[in-house]
């Protein structure tokens, strides 16, 4: 979908719009009298958001404040806002905290880690990872002028892995969110290198709704490398997952990443996405659209005091002012598998290990 040219007020606009799927054409007096029919208002009221938690609007209040205060416009605000209302207000969630740790199936991840292990003793074939893939997961900014080109990950072939994987993960993924699920794409093997990381994004909101990482192995010698992860009570995790341990997370309602740079040799993992069976993705992609406020173009009149800068390309967020470029590492949760969580159940934020009603691996 294109935003077509149109003089307004103050300016004229020229947008690209990167979550539309579509190939129609809108302008934007016709957008914003879709936000007006649905009587939308700005800044959003507290019931707008999704869930409806003190910490889930206080983090997004504030990344509605930096997203307005961004200089560029066109098009990082846009890309902002695009983000940011379908994460906040627009999506519903599907479960309580946005994320659990559970055991994937044994045998999957012993054949994964077999295949690992052989690609690694032939890392020198291996192909790098192509930057201009659409992948679940978006680069550092300064990922394609880095001097160290090593930063970018190695793939491993997987094809006759990945569907098995995204067929026997599929009743888990169901259980943990509680709806009927179709498959995108399984994705892997991707091994990071020494020096890697990932800015804080969320996925494509209209395939990458219900997703996992299911981790397959690490360099012993390498230190832990967390995945960094927003619940829906306001929270910053860090996750630090072992061989078989499997991330299940709502992608593209929870921001994620790593930006902590990886010292180690090598860190690989399968990613999955689906969606559920009656997701809407041309109306999801509308519907964010319509619900960027008709003032995206403008700057406030008034600066507001320790307001962290916000730079956003694409999906992807970084805060340069803060450490790791993500200011709420300052304080985080630490979160690892319990030792005694078993196939079938998972773990969050509350720390409860709970059934999925997945009784046997058997059952996949």
């Amino acid at each position: 979908m294109r935003l077509l040219p149109e003089t307004a007020a103050a300016a004229t606009v020229y947008i690209f719009l990167p979550l539309a799927s579509s190939s129609s054409e809108l302008y934007e007096s016709e957008r914003i009298q879709e936000y007006r029919k649905r009587k939308y208002q700005w800044p959003p009221a507290p019931s707008e958001y999704v869930p409806n938690t003190l910490g889930w609007r206080s983090i997004h209040q504030r990344r509605f404040n930096q997203t307005a205060h961004i200089e560029d416009k066109e098009p990082a605000a846009w890309n902002a806002y695009s983000v940011l209302v379908h994460s906040a207000l627009l999506s519903p969630n599907f479960t309580e905290f946005g994320w659990g740790i559970t055991k994937g199936p044994k045998s999957l991840v012993d054949a994964l880690h077999e295949n690992l292990m052989n690609g690694l003793e032939h890392a020198e074939d291996l192909l790098v990872e192509d930057e201009n893939r659409d992948s679940e997961d978006d680069y550092d900014e300064d990922f394609e002028d880095s001097e160290n080109p090593l930063e970018r990950p190695l793939m491993i072939p997987n094809e006759h892995l990945n569907q098995r994987a995204l067929e026997e993960l599929l009743p888990i993924q169901e259980a943990w969110s509680g709806v009927q699920l179709k498959g995108e794409i399984a994705y892997g093997l991707r091994v990071y290198r020494n020096q890697s990381n990932l800015q804080m994004h969320i996925d494509d909101p209209t395939t990458h709704i219900i997703s996992s990482i299911l981790h397959v192995g690490h360099d012993p010698e390498g230190e832990p490398w967390p995945l960094v992860i927003e619940d829906f009570q306001g929270n910053t995790h860090e996750i630090y997952l072992e061989t078989g341990d499997m991330l299940l997370y709502e992608s593209s309602k929870c921001f994620h990443g790593r930006p902590k740079r990886y010292n180690g040799k090598w860190y690989s993992s399968l990613f999955t996405h689906y969606y559920p069976v009656d997701w809407d993705a041309e109306q999801v992609t509308l519907e964010s659209l319509y619900r960027i406020p008709p003032t995206w173009w403008e700057l406030p009149d008034q600066t507001v005091e320790d307001l962290d800068e916000l730079i956003v390309t694409g999906t992807s967020f970084k805060e340069p002012e803060c450490e790791h470029d993500w200011c709420s590492m300052k304080k985080t949760i630490k979160s690892k598998s319990p030792p005694n969580l078993a196939f079938g159940q998972v773990v969050s934020t509350d720390g409860e290990i709970k059934s999925m009603g997945l009784d046997s691996e058997d059952e996949l």
